[in-house]
C-alpha cells in the first residue's frame, strides 16, 4: 500500500508538471500573437498583459458551448478536454498570489445580470478553478453597476487602474461582465541610486533625439548578446527572485522593427551569463487601453462576438445563449530607481549606432533608443506583461 501511495504522488506531480508545460508552450505562442496584433494598432509605447486576457477568456470558455468553445480553445491554445483546462488553471492560480517579498495578485470577478440564475456547475468551476468571485447586479441601473465594477478594479490594482468600464456600455441587454485584474509591485535586487539619475539623450531614430531621466548603475547582472537577433538582453531581478524584468535592446537605433519580426524568439529568455555591466535605462511610466475585441477577432475568435450565434448557455440555467459584446484591457507600468509597479485589468462584456561595447570586463547596456521589455514570472515560466518603449 505504501508503494502504491508513493506511485500516486509521483504520478500527480508528473501530471501537474505536464499540465504546466502545456500551458507554457501555448501561452507563449498566444503572447507572441497578441504582440504582433498590437503592432498593427499601436505604433508608439505600449504595455499589454496577455495573461489577464488568457485567464478571463478561459473563464468565459467554461460557460461556452459548441463552436463558440472550440474557437476560443483554438486561439487560446487550450486543450480540447475541459477537465485538462481546469487542471491547468487550478495549477497556476496559486502562483499568482504573493505578498512577500513582492506583491503579485490576480483577481477574477463575474458580474451577472440579476435576471437569470447562475448555473451551479459554472459557479463551482469559477470559484474552485479560477478563484473567482460572483455577484449579480442590475445592469439597467448602468451608472451604479459601472461604479461598482470600477471601484472593485481600483481596489484590486491599488488605484493604478481606474474607469475600466463606462456606464454607457451597460444596459438591460447586458448578460455578464467578466473582469480579471493583475497587479505587481516589486523592488530591484540591485537598485538604482537616485543620485546617479540624470538627464540624458534618448535617440528616437537616427535623426531625432530627446532628453529624458536615465537611471544609472554598475553591478553584476545577467547579460547576453545575441548575434542572430543583433540585440542585447538584460535581466533585472526583483527581491524574491521569482519575478524579473527582461529588456531587449537592438544593436541599432532603428533596429526594433527587425527585432519584433522575430518576437517569438525574443520573448524566450536566453542563456544569460553573469557579468559586470554598466546599466542605463530610462525611468518611465505608461498606461495603455486596448480594444481587445478587434485583436481577438483577427486572431480567430469570431463566433463568440455574434449575437444569436454565440453560445454561452453554460453560464446560466435559463434558455439564454449570450454573446461577448466587448473585451477591453487597461495596463499600467511604472519603472523607477526602486523597482516596478505594473497592473492590468481585462473586462469581457458577455542607421544605427552600435550599443555593444566591451571595456575590459565591463559591458555597457545603455537603453538610449527604442527597446522592448517583459516582466516574467520565473517560477511559472510565463511573461506577465510585455511592452515596447519608443519614446519618453
Amino acid at each position: 500500500m505504501k508503494c502504491l501511495s508513493l506511485l500516486l504522488v509521483i504520478l500527480e506531480v508528473l501530471s501537474s508538471s505536464i499540465a504546466r508545460e502545456h500551458f507554457q508552450k501555448g501561452y507563449n505562442e498566444f503572447t507572441a500573437d497578441v504582440y504582433k496584433k498590437m503592432l498593427a494598432i499601436n505604433s508608439g509605447n505600449f504595455i499589454v498583459c496577455p495573461l489577464s486576457v488568457d485567464i478571463v477568456l478561459a473563464l468565459a470558455e467554461s460557460g461556452a458551448r459548441g463552436k463558440t468553445a472550440k474557437e476560443m480553445k483554438s486561439v487560446l491554445r487550450l486543450p480540447k478536454n475541459r477537465k485538462r483546462i481546469h487542471k491547468i488553471f487550478r495549477n497556476i492560480t496559486p502562483c499568482l498570489d504573493s505578498n512577500e517579498p513582492y506583491t503579485l495578485k490576480s483577481a477574477n470577478k463575474i458580474y451577472l445580470t440579476d435576471k437569470y440564475v447562475i448555473n451551479d456547475h459554472f459557479k463551482n468551476i469559477s470559484v474552485t478553478v479560477f478563484n473567482s468571485e460572483l455577484e449579480t447586479v442590475d445592469f439597467v441601473d448602468n451608472e451604479k453597476s459601472a461604479n461598482k465594477i470600477n471601484q472593485w478594479v481600483k481596489e484590486q490594482t491599488n488605484g493604478k487602474i481606474k474607469d475600466i468600464i463606462n456606464a454607457g456600455a451597460l444596459d438591460d441587454h447586458t448578460f455578464a461582465v467578466l473582469v480579471n485584474a493583475i497587479y505587481f509591485h516589486g523592488k530591484w535586487s540591485n537598485g538604482f541610486d537616485k543620485r546617479y539619475t540624470s538627464q540624458s539623450i534618448f535617440h528616437l531614430n537616427s535623426k531625432d533625439e530627446i532628453e529624458t531621466n536615465m537611471m544609472n548603475a554598475t553591478s553584476d547582472y545577467s547579460f547576453f548578446w545575441s548575434k542572430e537577433l543583433e540585440a542585447q538582453f538584460l535581466k533585472l531581478e526583483y527581491i524574491g527572485d521569482d519575478v524579473s524584468m527582461h529588456i531587449v535592446l537592438p544593436d541599432d537605433w532603428e533596429g526594433l522593427a527587425a527585432l519584433e519580426e522575430k518576437i517569438s524568439d525574443v520573448l524566450v529568455p536566453p542563456e544569460y551569463e553573469t557579468t559586470r555591466v554598466n546599466v542605463r535605462i530610462p525611468k518611465f511610466k505608461m498606461e495603455t487601453k486596448i480594444p481587445f475585441k478587434s485583436i481577438l477577432k483577427k486572431m480567430g475568435i469570431k463566433i463568440a462576438f455574434i449575437k444569436g450565434i454565440a453560445d454561452f448557455q453554460g453560464m446560466v440555467d435559463n434558455d439564454i445563449k449570450g454573446y461577448i459584446s466587448e473585451v477591453t484591457q487597461k495596463a499600467f507600468i511604472e519603472v523607477d530607481e526602486e523597482g516596478t509597479t505594473a497592473a492590468a485589468v481585462t473586462t469581457v462584456e458577455v542607421g544605427g549606432f552600435k550599443s555593444i561595447s566591451d571595456l575590459g570586463k565591463l559591458k555597457l547596456f545603455h537603453a538610449n533608443h527604442p527597446f522592448l521589455f517583459y516582466l516574467r514570472l520565473d517560477k511559472l515560466g510565463v511573461n506577465l506583461f510585455v511592452g515596447r518603449f519608443i519614446s519618453p
